[in-house]
């Protein structure tokens, strides 16, 4: 190559930094702060300042001004406040912008400002729009759909366009009452993330955080795209700390999981989330509804330090991966996640999946619950590594012949009886060494059984479960007992990164610098997320 062209492609660059430069530049120098007051507010104020806040904020039906928000912008709203909402939407987010529910006002809310449904809003009580290189965010709020037909927030599903800008963020939002009935052709979520339109809608660069999602008709959090072609996708998804639990109360439906991947989702990390409470499985993936293309389907799906702890339904459970027709393709990695209490449908099943299945289950702690891979209409390619099945009920595992394609380091405990079921031939104690020889099926030496957690504690890089029960004494067999694994499988539960001994554990834990039972802490009244 010439030196000319070198330097010709070198100027291409430079302007593109530039011009990237001049347009953040620009955005943050010109941006304004706006109020919001539902009291003591006046559309025709400036909104620029406490003093002269607007009473509703550009993008809601019933604001009657002529002020126009710009990317960069920021909308503060009075903590205090409720607004009722009406439209096809409650309010349309302009890309860009940030909104903030608690900063302003003097109210002490657990979350901020309340946006509830007065009526139905088709396209949800907040619908986001994308801006190229600002995120959008939406933060310390209360969305009550309020028992209309509403989703909660709604990100490029009952309307798409393309959103594959800068991020789009929720972050600490309660989003509660959703109604909509199935047999009458109503589908509302509590929060849902899709794509209708293949290429023109395309949703990428989200994240939901540290939020709380709960009686909802159908699904609670949801990765959904469409089928309508083969190129719905939605992709580069984080889910972190959120709280999900009373769903499916729908009655003419009867089923609606805590958080749902289904269909065309690429690059999504599901952690450090608590699922309870649900009417069907915790966590459900799922393949396309109805149309199926060859070769697509989820891939780089991490469903990670969880905790889950769903109730008892037929053909659900704490996690499933299950399809329809002829299935999608699906390439899933569950680590290091807390699977409680499913004495009937288990803790993971591959129940009635369709297709190809590329899985792998590691450093899981499965109590009260079973793990089954007996399902005969996919190809199941799953590997079983540094698990622990704690389950005196039955058979902790089973699996059809040819499932495994590895599997080491194993805790299958029972108190006695068949541990292990794998292709019609059972393993005890005294025989599980022919089929596993790293396997055990030692008692793990849980701290304290009596002492479940019932969420998190911490923050990103130090979030734990709330209280450590299901964590290992120190003399357990599980303790430096596992296989080494590569990144991104070697953290924890606990936020320790593996391994902190001379070797991995075995589960959800790493056994090192926390000791002693964990009591969460009450949290500040004037708590605020900035």
């Amino acid at each position: 190559m010439s030196p000319s062209s070198l330097n010709a492609r070198s100027m291409i660059r430079l302007k593109i930094i530039l011009a990237m430069l001049f347009l953040t530049h620009s955005s943050t120098v010109y941006a304004t702060t706006y109020y919001v007051d539902q009291t003591s507010g006046n559309d025709s104020n400036s909104g620029s300042s406490p003093s002269t806040p607007w009473k509703n904020s550009p993008g809601m039906a019933a604001y009657s001004g002529s002020g126009v928000l710009s990317p960069g912008d920021t909308v503060l709203f009075d903590n205090c406040d409720t607004w009722r909402t009406t439209g096809t939407q409650g309010i349309w987010l302009v890309g860009g912008v940030t909104y903030d529910g608690d900063v302003f006002g003097s109210c002490s809310p657990q979350y901020g400002a309340t946006l509830q449904a007065a009526s139905a809003n088709d396209a949800g009580v907040v619908r986001f729009r994308d801006h190229a290189i600002i995120a959008t965010i939406f933060r310390n709020f209360v969305v009550d759909a309020n028992h209309t037909v509403s989703t909660g927030i709604d990100i490029n599903h009952r309307f798409y366009t393309l959103m594959n800008g800068a991020t789009k963020r929720v972050q600490h939002v309660e989003v509660k009452n959703v109604a909509s009935t199935a047999s009458l052709g109503q589908y509302k979520y509590g929060i849902i993330i899709s794509n209708h339109g293949g290429t023109t809608g395309y949703a990428e660069n989200i994240e939901i955080l540290d939020s709380l999602v709960h009686d909802t008709s159908r699904d609670g959090l949801c990765l959904y795209p469409g089928d309508e072609n083969a190129d719905t996708r939605i992709r580069n998804i984080l889910v972190r700390n959120n709280e999900v639990y009373n769903t499916g109360q729908d009655p003419t439906y009867g089923a609606g999981s805590g958080i749902i991947v289904k269909g065309f989702v690429v690059n999504a990390i599901v952690e450090y989330n608590y699922v309870h409470g649900t009417n069907a499985a915790g966590i459900f993936m799922n393949g396309n509804e109805t149309n199926h293309f060859p070769g697509v389907g989820m891939s780089d799906i991490h469903i990670r330090y969880n905790l889950v702890n769903t109730p008892v339904q037929a053909n659900q459970g704490n996690i499933r991966i299950y399809d329809t027709n002829a299935g999608d393709p699906k390439q899933v990695d569950i680590y290091g996640n807390l699977i409680l209490a499913n004495t009937v449908t288990g803790g993971l099943s591959n129940d009635r999946n369709k297709n190809t299945l590329t899985l792998k289950v590691y450093n899981n702690t499965f109590f009260n619950s079973f793990v089954k891979f007996m399902n005969t209409t996919d190809v199941a390619s799953v590997e079983f590594k540094n698990n622990i099945i704690y389950y005196t009920n039955g058979v902790p595992f089973s699996a059809r012949s040819g499932v495994l394609t590895s599997h080491s380091n194993n805790i299958y405990y029972r108190g006695g009886g068949t541990l292990a079921s794998i292709g019609g031939t059972s393993y005890d104690i005294g025989g599980l060494g022919s089929y596993e020889p790293t396997g055990s099926g030692a008692n793990p030496l849980f701290k304290n059984i009596a002492n479940l957690p019932t969420g998190f504690i911490g923050s990103l890089g130090s979030f734990m479960p709330n209280s450590d029960g299901l964590s290992l004494q120190g003399s357990s067999t599980g303790v430096n007992n596992g296989t080494a694994l590569p990144t991104p499988y070697d953290g924890s539960i606990g936020s320790l990164t593996r391994p902190v001994g001379s070797a991995w554990d075995i589960g959800a834990y790493e056994f090192g610098l926390v000791s002693g039972d964990i009591t969460p802490p009450n949290p500040s009244a004037n708590l605020r997320i900035l």
